[in-house]
Protein backbone atom coordinates (compact mmCIF):
# COMPACT_ATOMS: atom_id res chain seq x y z
CA UNK A 1 0.00 0.00 0.00
CA UNK A 2 3.28 2.51 0.84
CA UNK A 3 4.42 1.80 -2.58
CA UNK A 4 1.27 2.09 -4.60
CA UNK A 5 0.84 5.57 -2.72
CA UNK A 6 4.11 6.76 -3.50
CA UNK A 7 3.73 6.32 -6.62
CA UNK A 8 0.44 8.02 -7.03
CA UNK A 9 2.79 11.30 -5.01
CA UNK A 10 5.42 10.69 -7.99
CA UNK A 11 2.94 10.83 -10.90
CA UNK A 12 0.94 13.77 -9.13
CA UNK A 13 4.57 15.78 -8.91
CA UNK A 14 4.97 15.06 -12.80
CA UNK A 15 1.48 16.72 -13.60
CA UNK A 16 1.81 19.34 -11.77
CA UNK A 17 5.39 19.96 -13.29
CA UNK A 18 3.80 19.86 -16.98
CA UNK A 19 3.42 22.70 -17.95
CA UNK A 20 7.20 23.78 -17.21
CA UNK A 21 8.43 21.10 -19.24
CA UNK A 22 8.77 22.89 -22.54
CA UNK A 23 10.32 25.37 -20.86
CA UNK A 24 12.87 22.94 -19.69
CA UNK A 25 13.40 21.41 -22.81
CA UNK A 26 13.73 24.48 -24.91
CA UNK A 27 16.63 25.10 -22.56
CA UNK A 28 17.98 22.12 -23.19
CA UNK A 29 18.00 22.37 -26.81
CA UNK A 30 19.79 25.65 -26.02
CA UNK A 31 22.53 23.99 -24.06
CA UNK A 32 22.48 21.51 -27.61
CA UNK A 33 21.15 18.40 -24.98
CA UNK A 34 18.08 17.86 -26.90
CA UNK A 35 16.77 17.78 -30.58
CA UNK A 36 14.03 20.26 -31.31
CA UNK A 37 12.89 18.72 -34.13
CA UNK A 38 12.34 15.12 -31.80
CA UNK A 39 9.81 16.64 -28.89
CA UNK A 40 7.38 14.89 -30.21
CA UNK A 41 9.46 11.84 -28.89
CA UNK A 42 9.80 12.76 -25.74
CA UNK A 43 6.47 13.15 -24.91
CA UNK A 44 5.62 9.32 -26.08
CA UNK A 45 4.35 10.32 -29.52
CA UNK A 46 5.38 9.14 -33.01
CA UNK A 47 4.80 9.51 -36.39
CA UNK A 48 6.60 6.04 -36.90
CA UNK A 49 3.86 3.33 -37.58
CA UNK A 50 4.37 -0.08 -35.54
CA UNK A 51 5.86 -2.57 -37.42
CA UNK A 52 3.92 -5.54 -37.93
CA UNK A 53 4.83 -8.65 -35.69
CA UNK A 54 6.86 -8.84 -32.44
CA UNK A 55 8.23 -5.59 -31.10
CA UNK A 56 10.90 -5.57 -28.67
CA UNK A 57 11.68 -2.19 -26.53
CA UNK A 58 14.99 -1.89 -25.14
CA UNK A 59 15.67 1.22 -23.18
CA UNK A 60 19.02 2.50 -22.59
CA UNK A 61 20.94 5.99 -21.83
CA UNK A 62 24.19 7.40 -23.34
CA UNK A 63 26.53 5.80 -26.08
CA UNK A 64 27.91 2.91 -23.75
CA UNK A 65 24.68 1.32 -23.02
CA UNK A 66 23.00 1.76 -26.68
CA UNK A 67 26.69 0.04 -27.81
CA UNK A 68 26.79 -2.42 -25.60
CA UNK A 69 23.00 -3.60 -26.73
CA UNK A 70 23.36 -3.70 -30.38
CA UNK A 71 24.43 -7.28 -31.04
CA UNK A 72 21.93 -8.48 -29.22
CA UNK A 73 19.47 -6.09 -30.77
CA UNK A 74 20.78 -7.87 -34.21
CA UNK A 75 20.47 -10.82 -32.76
CA UNK A 76 16.83 -10.27 -31.56
CA UNK A 77 15.54 -9.78 -35.66
CA UNK A 78 16.77 -12.51 -37.05
CA UNK A 79 13.55 -14.11 -36.02
CA UNK A 80 11.49 -11.80 -38.11
CA UNK A 81 10.69 -9.64 -34.71
CA UNK A 82 11.45 -5.64 -34.85
CA UNK A 83 13.69 -3.96 -32.17
CA UNK A 84 12.66 -0.27 -30.48
CA UNK A 85 15.83 1.07 -29.06
CA UNK A 86 14.92 4.47 -27.01
CA UNK A 87 17.45 6.27 -25.79
CA UNK A 88 18.03 9.89 -23.78
CA UNK A 89 21.39 11.27 -24.83
CA UNK A 90 21.60 13.36 -28.60
CA UNK A 91 24.87 11.61 -28.53
CA UNK A 92 23.43 8.27 -28.46
CA UNK A 93 20.81 9.01 -31.26
CA UNK A 94 23.73 10.19 -33.48
CA UNK A 95 25.74 7.06 -33.20
CA UNK A 96 23.11 4.17 -33.83
CA UNK A 97 21.75 6.49 -36.93
CA UNK A 98 24.95 5.28 -38.29
CA UNK A 99 24.24 1.51 -36.86
CA UNK A 100 20.43 1.11 -37.92
CA UNK A 101 20.34 2.16 -41.25
CA UNK A 102 21.77 -1.43 -41.91
CA UNK A 103 19.19 -3.00 -40.23
CA UNK A 104 15.75 -1.48 -41.57
CA UNK A 105 14.01 -4.26 -38.58
CA UNK A 106 15.81 -1.70 -35.87
CA UNK A 107 13.79 1.74 -34.72
CA UNK A 108 15.46 4.55 -32.76
CA UNK A 109 13.76 6.97 -30.72
CA UNK A 110 14.32 9.24 -27.84
CA UNK A 111 12.95 7.94 -24.48
CA UNK A 112 9.79 9.10 -23.41
CA UNK A 113 10.02 10.80 -20.03
CA UNK A 114 8.65 9.09 -17.20
CA UNK A 115 5.31 10.72 -17.87
CA UNK A 116 2.13 9.26 -16.76
CA UNK A 117 0.47 10.53 -19.55
CA UNK A 118 3.84 10.34 -21.60
CA UNK A 119 4.08 6.49 -20.95
CA UNK A 120 0.32 5.74 -21.42
CA UNK A 121 0.87 7.14 -24.91
CA UNK A 122 3.86 5.62 -25.84
CA UNK A 123 2.73 2.39 -24.88
CA UNK A 124 -0.90 2.47 -26.37
CA UNK A 125 0.83 3.42 -29.78
CA UNK A 126 4.22 0.89 -29.85
CA UNK A 127 2.62 -1.86 -28.28
CA UNK A 128 5.51 -3.66 -27.06
CA UNK A 129 5.49 -7.28 -26.66
CA UNK A 130 8.59 -7.08 -24.11
CA UNK A 131 9.83 -3.90 -22.05
CA UNK A 132 13.89 -3.98 -21.41
CA UNK A 133 15.93 -1.83 -19.48
CA UNK A 134 19.40 -1.19 -19.37
CA UNK A 135 22.01 -1.26 -16.35
CA UNK A 136 20.41 1.22 -14.00
CA UNK A 137 17.74 2.83 -16.07
CA UNK A 138 14.90 2.23 -13.26
CA UNK A 139 11.77 4.45 -14.22
CA UNK A 140 8.96 4.25 -12.20
CA UNK A 141 6.10 4.60 -14.46
CA UNK A 142 7.87 2.83 -17.23
CA UNK A 143 8.22 -0.67 -15.30
CA UNK A 144 5.06 -0.12 -13.80
CA UNK A 145 2.78 0.81 -16.87
CA UNK A 146 4.25 -2.05 -18.90
CA UNK A 147 3.48 -4.53 -15.99
CA UNK A 148 -0.13 -3.45 -15.90
CA UNK A 149 -0.61 -3.84 -19.23
CA UNK A 150 0.65 -7.37 -18.74
CA UNK A 151 4.08 -6.29 -21.05
CA UNK A 152 6.64 -9.09 -19.31
CA UNK A 153 9.74 -6.40 -18.02
CA UNK A 154 13.70 -7.45 -17.97
CA UNK A 155 16.44 -6.03 -16.65
CA UNK A 156 19.77 -6.86 -18.55
CA UNK A 157 23.22 -5.91 -17.60
CA UNK A 158 21.56 -4.85 -13.98
CA UNK A 159 24.04 -2.38 -11.77
CA UNK A 160 23.50 0.02 -9.42
CA UNK A 161 25.68 2.59 -7.58
CA UNK A 162 25.97 2.74 -3.62
CA UNK A 163 24.65 6.11 -3.82
CA UNK A 164 21.04 5.03 -5.57
CA UNK A 165 21.09 1.77 -4.11
CA UNK A 166 20.94 3.80 -0.51
CA UNK A 167 18.40 5.85 -1.55
CA UNK A 168 16.65 2.86 -2.80
CA UNK A 169 17.02 0.68 0.05
CA UNK A 170 15.60 3.70 2.40
CA UNK A 171 12.12 2.98 1.23
CA UNK A 172 11.72 -0.60 1.31
CA UNK A 173 8.19 -1.00 0.43
CA UNK A 174 8.75 1.57 -2.80
CA UNK A 175 11.45 -0.43 -3.75
CA UNK A 176 9.54 -4.12 -3.32
CA UNK A 177 6.95 -2.58 -5.26
CA UNK A 178 8.77 -1.83 -8.31
CA UNK A 179 11.18 -4.46 -8.07
CA UNK A 180 9.55 -7.21 -8.24
CA UNK A 181 7.62 -6.49 -11.41
CA UNK A 182 10.31 -7.77 -13.34
CA UNK A 183 10.13 -11.08 -14.72
CA UNK A 184 13.73 -11.25 -15.12
CA UNK A 185 16.82 -9.40 -13.77
CA UNK A 186 20.32 -10.28 -15.34
CA UNK A 187 23.42 -8.51 -13.07
CA UNK A 188 26.59 -7.93 -14.22
CA UNK A 189 28.21 -9.21 -10.76
CA UNK A 190 27.73 -10.53 -7.55
CA UNK A 191 27.56 -7.20 -5.62
CA UNK A 192 24.84 -6.06 -8.28
CA UNK A 193 22.82 -9.51 -7.83
CA UNK A 194 22.98 -8.82 -3.55
CA UNK A 195 21.72 -5.39 -4.06
CA UNK A 196 18.99 -6.09 -6.27
CA UNK A 197 17.82 -9.12 -4.03
CA UNK A 198 17.58 -6.51 -0.94
CA UNK A 199 15.30 -4.12 -2.96
CA UNK A 200 13.48 -7.25 -3.71
CA UNK A 201 14.24 -8.20 -7.10
CA UNK A 202 13.47 -11.68 -8.21
CA UNK A 203 14.35 -14.25 -10.65
CA UNK A 204 18.12 -12.95 -10.48
CA UNK A 205 20.59 -14.19 -13.55
CA UNK A 206 24.26 -13.17 -12.34
CA UNK A 207 27.21 -12.79 -13.91
CA UNK A 208 26.70 -11.61 -17.80
CA UNK A 209 27.98 -8.64 -19.33
CA UNK A 210 27.31 -7.44 -22.57
CA UNK A 211 30.15 -5.63 -23.00
CA UNK A 212 32.43 -8.25 -22.76
CA UNK A 213 33.69 -9.05 -26.09
CA UNK A 214 31.57 -5.77 -27.64
CA UNK A 215 33.62 -4.04 -30.12
CA UNK A 216 34.09 -0.61 -30.15
CA UNK A 217 32.77 1.63 -33.77
CA UNK A 218 35.33 2.17 -35.78
CA UNK A 219 36.02 4.75 -38.52
CA UNK A 220 35.36 4.11 -42.14
CA UNK A 221 37.97 2.09 -44.03
CA UNK A 222 38.76 5.07 -45.88
CA UNK A 223 39.09 7.54 -42.76
CA UNK A 224 41.14 4.99 -40.89
CA UNK A 225 43.65 4.98 -43.51
CA UNK A 226 44.03 8.78 -43.69
CA UNK A 227 44.24 9.20 -40.15
CA UNK A 228 47.18 6.01 -39.97
CA UNK A 229 49.05 8.02 -43.29
CA UNK A 230 48.89 11.31 -41.09
CA UNK A 231 50.05 9.45 -37.85
CA UNK A 232 53.20 7.53 -39.74
CA UNK A 233 55.19 6.07 -36.85
CA UNK A 234 54.19 8.72 -34.18
CA UNK A 235 53.73 7.11 -30.59
CA UNK A 236 50.43 7.71 -29.80
CA UNK A 237 49.09 8.28 -26.07
CA UNK A 238 44.88 8.21 -26.11
CA UNK A 239 42.78 10.06 -23.45
CA UNK A 240 39.52 8.23 -24.12
CA UNK A 241 36.03 9.59 -22.92
CA UNK A 242 37.06 11.97 -20.96
CA UNK A 243 35.01 13.97 -18.38
CA UNK A 244 36.06 17.14 -16.95
CA UNK A 245 38.51 19.52 -15.96
CA UNK A 246 40.16 16.91 -13.83
CA UNK A 247 40.65 14.54 -16.76
CA UNK A 248 41.12 17.78 -19.00
CA UNK A 249 44.09 18.83 -16.99
CA UNK A 250 45.25 15.33 -16.79
CA UNK A 251 45.86 14.89 -20.42
CA UNK A 252 47.70 18.16 -21.02
CA UNK A 253 49.96 17.88 -18.10
CA UNK A 254 50.67 13.80 -18.95
CA UNK A 255 51.37 14.96 -22.60
CA UNK A 256 53.91 17.68 -21.38
CA UNK A 257 55.53 15.16 -19.06
CA UNK A 258 55.39 12.40 -21.42
CA UNK A 259 56.85 14.38 -24.34
CA UNK A 260 60.24 14.53 -22.65
CA UNK A 261 60.74 10.71 -23.36
CA UNK A 262 59.40 11.54 -27.14
CA UNK A 263 59.68 14.28 -29.04
CA UNK A 264 57.08 13.54 -31.70
CA UNK A 265 54.61 12.23 -28.89
CA UNK A 266 50.66 13.12 -30.44
CA UNK A 267 48.02 12.96 -28.10
CA UNK A 268 44.58 12.24 -29.11
CA UNK A 269 41.39 13.56 -26.56
CA UNK A 270 38.43 12.18 -27.09
CA UNK A 271 36.08 14.07 -24.59
CA UNK A 272 32.99 12.01 -23.46
CA UNK A 273 30.58 14.67 -25.11
CA UNK A 274 31.58 16.92 -27.97
CA UNK A 275 30.59 20.41 -26.18
CA UNK A 276 33.52 20.13 -23.84
CA UNK A 277 36.15 20.32 -26.96
CA UNK A 278 36.20 24.33 -26.23
CA UNK A 279 37.89 23.26 -22.68
CA UNK A 280 40.70 21.12 -24.15
CA UNK A 281 41.62 23.93 -26.60
CA UNK A 282 41.44 26.09 -23.58
CA UNK A 283 44.36 24.16 -21.49
CA UNK A 284 45.89 23.05 -24.56
CA UNK A 285 46.63 27.14 -25.70
CA UNK A 286 47.71 27.88 -21.76
CA UNK A 287 50.35 25.17 -22.35
CA UNK A 288 51.48 26.06 -25.70
CA UNK A 289 50.39 23.41 -27.34
CA UNK A 290 49.27 22.76 -31.09
CA UNK A 291 45.98 21.04 -31.50
CA UNK A 292 43.94 20.67 -34.34
CA UNK A 293 39.90 19.09 -34.13
CA UNK A 294 38.77 16.01 -35.94
CA UNK A 295 35.16 17.43 -36.82
CA UNK A 296 36.93 20.10 -38.87
CA UNK A 297 38.00 16.87 -40.78
CA UNK A 298 41.09 18.24 -40.41
CA UNK A 299 44.03 15.06 -40.10
CA UNK A 300 47.22 15.73 -37.32
CA UNK A 301 50.58 16.70 -39.05
CA UNK A 302 54.09 16.16 -38.33
CA UNK A 303 53.90 19.27 -35.28
CA UNK A 304 50.53 18.75 -34.11
CA UNK A 305 50.28 17.90 -30.53
CA UNK A 306 47.29 17.56 -29.36
CA UNK A 307 44.44 15.79 -31.51
CA UNK A 308 40.74 16.35 -30.47
CA UNK A 309 38.43 13.51 -31.72
CA UNK A 310 34.62 14.99 -30.99
CA UNK A 311 33.38 12.60 -33.65
CA UNK A 312 31.05 10.05 -32.66
CA UNK A 313 31.12 6.34 -33.54
CA UNK A 314 34.88 6.16 -34.15
CA UNK A 315 36.76 4.89 -30.69
CA UNK A 316 37.36 1.59 -31.83
CA UNK A 317 39.76 3.00 -34.29
CA UNK A 318 41.50 5.11 -31.98
CA UNK A 319 41.97 2.53 -29.58
CA UNK A 320 43.61 0.57 -32.56
CA UNK A 321 46.11 3.24 -33.61
CA UNK A 322 47.38 3.91 -29.39
CA UNK A 323 50.44 3.18 -27.76
CA UNK A 324 49.25 4.30 -24.46
CA UNK A 325 45.43 4.44 -23.46
CA UNK A 326 43.78 6.07 -20.61
CA UNK A 327 40.07 5.41 -19.35
CA UNK A 328 38.14 8.38 -18.54
CA UNK A 329 35.75 8.31 -15.89
CA UNK A 330 37.61 6.83 -13.62
CA UNK A 331 39.59 9.97 -12.43
CA UNK A 332 36.45 12.16 -11.91
CA UNK A 333 34.65 9.67 -10.21
CA UNK A 334 31.95 8.86 -12.83
CA UNK A 335 32.04 5.00 -12.65
CA UNK A 336 34.75 4.72 -15.91
CA UNK A 337 34.13 3.30 -19.32
CA UNK A 338 34.29 0.27 -20.98
CA UNK A 339 37.83 -1.11 -20.32
CA UNK A 340 37.12 -4.77 -22.48
CA UNK A 341 36.79 -2.62 -25.82
CA UNK A 342 40.78 -1.16 -25.62
CA UNK A 343 41.72 -4.98 -24.43
CA UNK A 344 40.70 -5.93 -27.78
CA UNK A 345 42.08 -3.69 -29.72
CA UNK A 346 45.66 -4.63 -28.02
CA UNK A 347 46.02 -1.05 -25.93
CA UNK A 348 48.00 -1.07 -22.86
CA UNK A 349 45.28 0.18 -20.46
CA UNK A 350 45.62 2.98 -17.71
CA UNK A 351 42.37 4.28 -15.29
CA UNK A 352 42.09 5.89 -12.79
CA UNK A 353 40.72 4.59 -8.64
CA UNK A 354 36.78 5.17 -9.70
CA UNK A 355 35.58 2.22 -11.86
CA UNK A 356 32.51 1.12 -9.97
CA UNK A 357 30.88 0.55 -13.50
CA UNK A 358 33.66 -2.01 -14.86
CA UNK A 359 34.19 -3.35 -11.61
CA UNK A 360 34.17 -7.11 -12.77
CA UNK A 361 36.20 -6.01 -15.93
CA UNK A 362 38.77 -4.44 -14.26
CA UNK A 363 39.02 -7.59 -11.78
CA UNK A 364 39.98 -9.05 -14.68
CA UNK A 365 42.63 -7.37 -16.27
CA UNK A 366 44.19 -7.10 -13.08
CA UNK A 367 44.52 -10.95 -11.75
CA UNK A 368 45.90 -11.05 -15.29
CA UNK A 369 48.39 -7.76 -14.82
CA UNK A 370 47.17 -6.71 -18.17
CA UNK A 371 46.29 -3.11 -17.02
CA UNK A 372 47.46 -0.08 -14.67
CA UNK A 373 45.18 1.76 -12.04
CA UNK A 374 46.30 4.84 -10.58
CA UNK A 375 45.08 7.13 -7.96
CA UNK A 376 46.28 10.42 -8.85
CA UNK A 377 47.51 12.47 -11.64
CA UNK A 378 50.94 12.11 -10.16
CA UNK A 379 50.90 7.75 -10.52
CA UNK A 380 49.49 8.79 -14.46
CA UNK A 381 51.89 10.84 -15.24
CA UNK A 382 54.76 8.33 -13.84
CA UNK A 383 53.57 5.02 -15.56
CA UNK A 384 52.55 7.00 -19.03
CA UNK A 385 55.83 8.08 -19.25
CA UNK A 386 57.40 4.53 -18.29
CA UNK A 387 55.37 2.48 -20.73
CA UNK A 388 55.81 5.78 -23.43
CA UNK A 389 59.89 5.26 -23.29
CA UNK A 390 59.82 1.20 -22.68
CA UNK A 391 58.02 -0.58 -25.85
CA UNK A 392 58.63 -4.01 -24.25
CA UNK A 393 56.89 -3.16 -21.50
CA UNK A 394 53.88 -1.54 -23.36
CA UNK A 395 53.84 -5.03 -25.35
CA UNK A 396 53.52 -7.26 -22.86
CA UNK A 397 50.79 -5.38 -20.99
CA UNK A 398 48.27 -4.90 -24.49
CA UNK A 399 49.05 -8.45 -25.14
CA UNK A 400 48.07 -9.58 -21.74
CA UNK A 401 44.82 -7.63 -22.17
CA UNK A 402 43.98 -9.45 -25.39
CA UNK A 403 44.51 -12.53 -24.02
CA UNK A 404 42.82 -11.80 -20.80
CA UNK A 405 39.98 -11.99 -22.61
CA UNK A 406 39.97 -14.89 -24.88
CA UNK A 407 37.78 -17.62 -22.08
CA UNK A 408 35.12 -15.12 -21.35
CA UNK A 409 32.12 -16.58 -23.07
CA UNK A 410 30.34 -14.92 -25.11
CA UNK A 411 27.16 -13.19 -23.63
CA UNK A 412 25.07 -12.38 -26.08
CA UNK A 413 23.66 -15.62 -26.58
CA UNK A 414 23.45 -16.39 -23.35
CA UNK A 415 20.64 -13.15 -22.85
CA UNK A 416 18.86 -13.59 -25.59
CA UNK A 417 18.03 -17.75 -24.84
CA UNK A 418 16.58 -16.27 -21.55
CA UNK A 419 14.34 -13.58 -23.16
CA UNK A 420 13.61 -15.75 -26.17
CA UNK A 421 12.13 -18.01 -23.43
CA UNK A 422 9.99 -14.64 -22.42
CA UNK A 423 9.41 -13.86 -25.75
CA UNK A 424 7.65 -17.40 -26.62
CA UNK A 425 4.75 -16.55 -24.57
CA UNK A 426 4.18 -13.39 -26.59
CA UNK A 427 1.62 -13.17 -29.71
CA UNK A 428 2.88 -9.70 -31.30
CA UNK A 429 0.57 -7.64 -32.64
Amino acid sequence: MIGSSLIRIYSLIWLILSPLIPILFLYRVFLKKEDISRFKEKIGSSSTKRPIGKLIWINAVSVGEVRSILSLAEELTVNNSSVLITSVTITSANHIKRIISKNKKIIHKFSPLDHPFCINKFLKHWKPDISIFVESEIWPNMILKSYQKKIPLALIQARISKKTFVRWNCIPSLSNYIFNKFSTVITQDQESKNKFLKLGAKNIINGINLKNLSRAPRASDKEEKDLIDAIHARPVLLFASIHDEIEENASIVSHCEAAKYSKDLLTIIIPRHPQKTSGIISMSKNYNLNYKIRDSKTLPSHNTNIYIANTIGEIGTFFSLSDVCFIGGSLSNKGGHNLIEPALEKCSIIYGPDVTNHQSSSDILLKANAAIQINNIEELKKNICNLISNKTQREQLSLAAYNALQNIPNPTYKILKILNSILKDTKGH
